[in-house]
């Protein structure tokens, strides 16, 4: 499957997972949808998965400037 998709390095149902919450995340997914969705009974443990960058952060506290 990863030769298919052209994919040169490992992948693992975990880091797909990491990645299917990074990318809700920076489609602005809430954390508790998130959380339902890879079905994990903490939030704290979501928010792991759900890695946010710097620009992100940048931009959530410039909401505050407007």
């Amino acid at each position: 499957m990863q030769k298919k998709a052209s994919i040169n390095k490992q992948v693992s149902c975990h880091i797909l997972r990491h990645s299917f919450a990074s990318a809700l995340v920076k489609n602005n997914v809430g954390l508790v949808q998130i959380q339902k969705l890879l079905e994990h009974s903490s939030l704290t443990t979501t928010s792991i998965y759900a890695h946010t960058n710097i620009e992100a952060l940048s931009e959530a506290v410039n909401v505050l400037n407007n």
